[in-house]
């Protein structure tokens, strides 16, 4: 079984280029990314992760929360 990753980023910049650079890693991670912690929330609604990446400086809401 794959592990599950989220990535969350609000830069979408950094986010396509972290998906370049894990490309060589799909055939052992599950990887959705997303722009944000508002959209991070309502995904995580949705699925459970075993491992969540986060920029800690985001508008609105942090990383850590």
């Amino acid at each position: 079984m794959k592990e599950r990753m989220l990535f969350v980023d609000d830069d979408s910049d950094l986010l396509q280029g972290l998906q370049r650079m894990l490309r060589s890693k799909r055939s052992e991670w599950d990887m959705t990314f997303v722009n944000g912690p508002k959209q991070a929330l309502a995904t995580m609604q949705k699925t459970c992760f075993d491992v969540i990446v986060t920029d800690m400086r985001m508008p609105e809401i942090d990383g850590a929360e």
